[in-house]
């Protein structure tokens, strides 16, 4: 204990008949109590060193005080008051401390859900993504047949494609617009997601996105062009990344993480990643979406 109440009056009173050197010896007895949290020792010499009593008188104050105020037990001389003191604030001690575990528990639950919530939103928005996207953008792979002998015909597909992605481009800068958000028109950023598969249907979840996190956030600010692109690139990292792991999700460990969010899983404790494999193997048979030889036909 750092600190104990000191009442004057009820000290006073109890203590008004004692000499100077006793009073002495007696608040530094109770301070001594205090600051060890249990009786003074049986050995009333060893007591009379603790507080530094050195002269006959300072030695016999102490044996007076402590026949006085003190009880000798079988564990030291006790002071009733100073044990009750002791008690309340070990009790006191305890119940801060229970208090303060279960606030942590509680924040520890809540960060844990808004996590799996955050998760679960972007597997939505990623499968959501691959399900949405227009047939001329759905794979959007390096065209190949550029140099074959009929040029004519693949200057046209070219010119084809690259007149979709402006249309697309110039109705995803109409939606920026109708938002309020401001971009201009020969922004790269949107170039370069366009170029990666970028759909209106994509700015429209990015932009409603964005809303319900400031809305979360209770924050007045609006939204703008830089927040929702920041969403929209992660999107297309996260749509790219389920799609490279479609089918081989269980050959790397960021795969089976995609996998096991996919279906609602999480790595228990320090579960190795060959473990939490097993467990999506056998939770995907469960929902009857492999065949029960494919985990270790895929496992090598």
């Amino acid at each position: 204990m750092n600190y104990y109440e000191h009442h004057i009056g009820d000290y006073a009173e109890a203590t008004a008949h004692l000499t100077f050197i006793e009073d002495a010896t007696y608040s530094r007895l109770i301070r001594k109590y205090y600051a060890t949290e249990k009786p003074l020792p049986i050995d009333v010499k060893l007591v009379q060193r603790l507080i530094n009593a050195r002269s006959k008188e300072e030695k016999n104050s102490v044996i007076s005080v402590l026949n006085e105020f003190f009880t000798l037990t079988d564990d030291g001389w006790r002071q009733e008051r100073c044990d009750h003191e002791i008690a309340r604030f070990k009790d006191k001690q305890i119940k801060a401390r229970r208090s303060a575990e279960g606030r942590w528990q509680a924040f520890q639950s809540d960060d844990l859900r808004q996590e799996n919530e955050l998760h679960n939103s972007c597997v939505r928005i990623a499968t959501a993504l691959r399900t949405q996207r227009s047939p001329d953008t759905k794979h959007q792979t390096p065209v190949t047949n550029l140099h074959t002998p009929d040029k004519q015909n693949n200057g046209g597909e070219i010119e084809k494609v690259l007149q979709g992605d402006g249309e697309r481009k110039k109705q995803i800068q109409t939606l920026f617009e109708k938002e309020g958000l401001n971009i201009g028109e020969d922004d790269e950023r949107i170039a370069q997601l366009i170029q990666q598969g970028l759909t209106v249907e994509d700015v429209e979840v990015a932009i409603a996105q964005a809303k319900e996190m400031r809305r979360r956030a209770s924050s007045s600010t609006p939204i703008n062009a830089g927040f929702v692109l920041a969403i929209l690139k992660g999107m297309r990292r996260k749509a790219h990344a389920l799609d490279s792991s479609e089918d081989t999700w269980w050959k790397s460990n960021e795969g089976i993480d995609l996998k096991g969010r996919e279906l609602g899983m999480r790595a228990q404790g320090s579960e190795s990643y060959d473990s939490f494999k097993t467990r999506i193997f056998a939770e995907l048979r469960k929902r009857k979406e492999i065949p029960a030889t494919t985990e270790f036909s895929h496992a090598s």
